[in-house]
């Protein structure tokens, strides 16, 4: 349509202009029509052809093979668009894919959105639990790299940076020097979180731990966001300062002490600026006063630290959840625990059984997996077994073509078997011609019954009434008065 103006020297938007059109909708049209002004008519079959027969999936598995045999990967989108142009066969892209899943040339592949699970550490109380880590900081000076390991100590409720130290390496003095630092500003924290690195699990670190009453939470390799806290911190640090570039020829002390100051001046300003959402600051948060029994509970739970959950719904699930917990004694909090609660309902039972089936002969073999996160990267590869494989049964039920060709001869036999309008005429014809009264009766309950069923198929009485009668006078065995008679048997079946 568009060249059809042209030709008469106007543009695209002159031609929208002077018709009072968007340019986007004189485009669309312009798809529609050819120079001539005359509809160019493009056949659709999407939503019209989209009933599988046997025959269309012949087709498919045909050409599926096909392809499969010159040794070439099976494209679903190319492969759509090959039935469509060289077999005629108009379907989507999930309906083909169901086919070839039933007919075993595509595997099942199910991704259902359920509940992550992870470990919170989120807490209650300020200075209830502490995380401490390390990390690696580059120091540029005269082009040549110092590496430097900064470990720092965060307050997991209040997020508040409370002590650092920058050392060569990550080492058990460095950390116990984190944490003297840490009691010396804000006092003896009731828990520790820490990955499983060789400073934190050495013996001196674990006396140093049990010496102080600080309980101990190692967030391992089974839980990557365990240890969160400080890798959130070190991704805020390394954002805001980044790599200090320093053109002097300054010894690798000064590198050290510029670091240190750098660190120094972050720290204090986080804890002067509150978290997104949080209304005080971190530093104030860790001042506010707690009470012993308080702490006392916070303690109680890290020991505990399982709690049986009283909701009536999905009790069976959680009561596995709350059996794997105990039997196996898994180390897991209040929160972990409760996240674990809200994923476990997403699951099957039978999944979740043969999951700690799993998870039992895994903990044989390697009791450090005994873990909650460590049971539900099971459950869940289990279920998603499951899912595949209910999928693909689904596929094969519906579109095996086997399947489809024994409904469609299923179908076939009962619409011979159905009752029809010329069936009908011929039961009334027989009753008619019969010379034997009990033959006769049998004929006309036999006739009353198809025109029960027929009565169904019509809306209005005098449509089928005529088509009943039409079919009668067709009949060339009648005679004109048993022409009146199978009338009058018509009007008392149909009645």
């Amino acid at each position: 349509m568009v060249s059809f103006f042209r030709k008469e020297g106007r543009s695209g938007h002159e031609t929208a202009w002077a018709l009072g059109l968007k340019v986007s909708t004189l485009c669309e049209w312009n798809q529609v029509f050819d120079d001539k002004m005359i509809p160019v008519v493009v056949p659709d079959k999407r939503g019209k052809g989209s009933r599988i027969t046997a025959g269309m999936v012949r087709e498919i598995v045909k050409a599926a093979k096909d392809i499969k045999a010159k040794g070439q990967r099976l494209r679903l989108k190319a492969f759509v668009k090959k039935l469509s142009e060289e077999h005629d066969i108009v379907l989507t892209r999930k309906k083909v894919t169901e086919v070839l899943i039933a007919n075993g040339l595509y595997k099942a592949s199910i991704r259902r959105r359920r509940p992550g699970f992870y470990q919170r550490l989120r807490q209650t109380i300020p200075n209830g639990l502490i995380s401490v880590d390390g990390s690696e900081f580059k120091v540029l000076i005269d082009g040549i790299v110092y590496k430097f390991n900064l470990e720092l100590g965060v307050d997991v409720e209040s997020f508040c940076h409370t002590a650092f130290s920058v050392s060569d390496s990550e080492t058990t003095e460095e950390f116990i020097k984190v944490m003297e630092e840490h009691k010396a500003l804000w006092g003896s924290p009731i828990g520790l979180v820490y990955d499983h690195g060789s400073a934190n699990l050495s013996g001196e670190s674990i006396r140093y731990l049990n010496r102080n009453d600080i309980k101990i939470m190692p967030a391992g390799p089974g839980n990557p966001k365990g240890n969160g806290t400080c890798e959130g911190a070190f991704s805020e640090i390394k954002e805001v300062v980044g790599t200090v570039h320093l053109e002097t020829s300054s010894p690798r002390e000064m590198a050290r002490m510029i670091l240190e100051k750098i660190v120094s001046v972050y720290v204090k300003m986080r804890n002067r600026v509150p978290r997104f959402g949080e209304g005080i600051a971190p530093s104030e948060s860790m001042a506010s006063p707690v009470l012993n029994k308080e702490r006392e509970n916070i303690k109680e739970r890290y020991r505990k630290r399982i709690q049986k959950t009283q909701d009536p719904s999905q009790r069976a699930k959680l009561d596995r959840l709350d059996f794997i917990s105990r039997n196996h004694r898994l180390e897991t909090d209040e929160k972990s625990l409760k996240r674990g609660q809200k994923c476990i309902v997403s699951y099957d039972l039978e999944a979740i059984s043969k999951s700690e089936e799993a998870f039992l002969k895994a903990i044989r073999r390697n009791p450090e997996r005994a873990t909650l996160p460590y049971f539900f990267g099971i459950l869940k590869n289990i279920q998603n077994e499951r899912d595949e494989a209910g999928n693909e049964d689904y596929c094969r039920r519906r579109y095996g073509y086997e399947q489809i060709l024994e409904r469609e001869r299923e179908k076939q036999e009962q619409m011979d078997n159905e009752p029809t309008v010329e069936g009908l005429a011929g039961m009334i014809k027989n009753a008619v011609l019969s010379r034997l009264p009990s033959l006769k009766d049998i004929l006309v309950k036999q006739a009353k019954r198809m025109a029960g069923f027929l009565r169904k198929q019509y809306c209005y009485l005098e449509v089928l009434r005529k088509k009943v009668l039409d079919a009668l006078n067709e009949v060339s065995e009648f005679t004109l008065e048993q022409l009146k008679k199978a009338t009058i048997l018509m009007e008392e079946v149909l009645a």
